[in-house]
């Protein structure tokens, strides 16, 4: 069903002395997509921010991503709706999805409110989730703000240990930022303990890509709750660069594999001198994966073991060989995205002069990758303008995205267009600018 399989940057490494190369660990399915008809029921909670902040526009086009979501749903899936300012009301419990245009005219009658107590909320849609959270059900909370988290529960490490907590039990979590004044550390962090998805939109007519990309992407998981184990031989070393978290058992929690994606994950590894003695032209045994997951029907199950192999090569002959672009590419997204953290965290404080030798540095690697060049030029804008709320977001989501995102094959490092990638799955698709809406 999955397979799974290393992608070294060079095939062989260099005899008599230490190496260190890049590695990609892929997995991969070419089943084909059955029907909409038999995809995996949704068990969702939609948690909607009322504070006061929303009034006006941005609470009313929030309220029309519920509705399109509302209208995607069947009557196979469960949804509840919770609203939250300083308090928490739940505005339809969870519940069969069998009469639309009440739950619509429900989700019409939401007017603002007050503070934000945004982990309360969160809490109330997860409970909602949980009551019904099995195999039989790919169960997720929305959650949806525009502002800071200033009622009840408010560290970052907390709700995000209770958003782990969650997913282990199964109800994953994906969060929606909208505007300029969400907290998005807090946001982005929600997403990756919740092992969901993480956007955000400059206003709710930008949120409507990303809630048709989620909804798409639910329909298309074939395998969920996937567990990368890495298992090195004596004398091999290696570092995982996406920045996955790991389980108690040493596990990578990686991403839901879709149909026609790639999910992957980008290693250093170092192999000692010491295990490179034999004679040139031998091959080693370096590495072996397995991945855990569970299928469309909830079953737990597991790859078949992916054996690095590598051939210890003369100096000469090692130096022939060509890069990798695949690996090429995906280290190349990395280092952005590690680049772009740190201009997060410079704009934040006001440190502009770093913002600009970051920004310098991320155009060099914008020479070889065209979606990073785009992305960049875009971001330019911002940091151009010493706009740190807009450039620190920007700047955050596309990182998370180059570090987590799942690949087409299909994709063009050298050409790239937002119109031509619109060819390919909404979940595939690259953006120019996380913020904003595909026009």
């Amino acid at each position: 069903m999955i397979d799974l399989e290393f992608i070294p940057e060079k095939n062989g490494i260099k005899a008599g002395e230490e190496n260190t190369l890049e590695v990609i660990v892929r997995a991969s399915s070419d089943m084909a997509q059955p029907d909409k008809e038999s995809r995996l029921p949704l068990n969702l909670s939609l948690v909607l921010d009322r504070s006061g902040s929303m009034d006006g526009e941005p609470l009313e086009e929030a309220k029309s991503c519920a509705r399109m979501l509302v209208e995607r749903l069947n009557s196979n899936d469960r949804l509840s709706v919770v609203t939250y300012d300083g308090e928490v009301d739940v505005l339809s419990p969870s519940a069969r999805v069998t009469d639309k245009d009440k739950l619509k005219r429900q989700i019409g009658r939401i007017n603002s409110g007050g503070v934000t107590a945004l982990y309360d909320g969160w809490s109330v849609g997860a409970e909602q989730v949980a009551l019904h959270a099995d195999k039989n059900y790919l169960s997720r909370v929305l959650l949806l703000s525009d502002g800071q988290a200033n009622r009840g529960q408010t560290d970052e490490s907390i709700i995000s240990e209770h958003c782990l907590s969650m997913a282990e039990y199964g109800v994953t979590t994906s969060t929606y930022g909208l505007s300029r004044h969400f907290n998005e550390n807090l946001m982005t962090a929600m997403a990756k303990a919740g092992q969901g998805q993480a956007h955000y939109g400059q206003t709710a007519v930008d949120l409507l890509d990303p809630f048709e990309q989620e909804f798409d992407l639910m329909e298309a998981i074939l395998a969920r709750r996937m567990r990368l184990r890495i298992m090195p031989e004596v004398g091999v070393k290696f570092e995982l660069l996406n920045g996955y978290s790991q389980d108690q058992e040493g596990r990578f929690i990686i991403p839901d594999l879709a149909y026609g994606a790639d999910v992957w994950a980008l290693l250093k590894v170092t192999i000692s001198k010491s295990f490179c003695t034999e004679p040139v032209g031998t091959w080693l045994k370096v590495l072996t994966a397995t991945i855990d997951y569970k299928d469309r029907e909830g079953n737990e199950d597991r790859t078949e073991p992916s054996v690095l192999g590598i051939e210890l090569m003369s100096q000469d002959a090692y130096a022939a060989l060509p890069l990798e672009e695949t690996v090429r590419q995906r280290s190349l997204e990395i280092r952005a995205a590690a680049l772009q953290d740190q201009a997060h965290t410079a704009a934040r404080r006001g440190e502009w002069l770093m913002v600009d030798s970051i920004m310098a540095q991320l155009e060099i690697l914008g020479k070889d990758n065209a979606w990073i060049k785009e992305s960049i030029d875009r971001l330019r804008a911002y940091s151009s303008k010493r706009e740190a709320q807009d450039f620190s977001k920007e700047a955050r989501y596309k990182a998370v995205h180059m570090r987590t995102r799942s690949a087409s094959r299909e994709e063009s490092y050298g050409d790239f267009s937002e119109q031509k990638d619109s060819a390919m799955p909404s979940y595939l698709q690259r953006k120019s600018e996380q913020g904003k809406r595909k026009i």
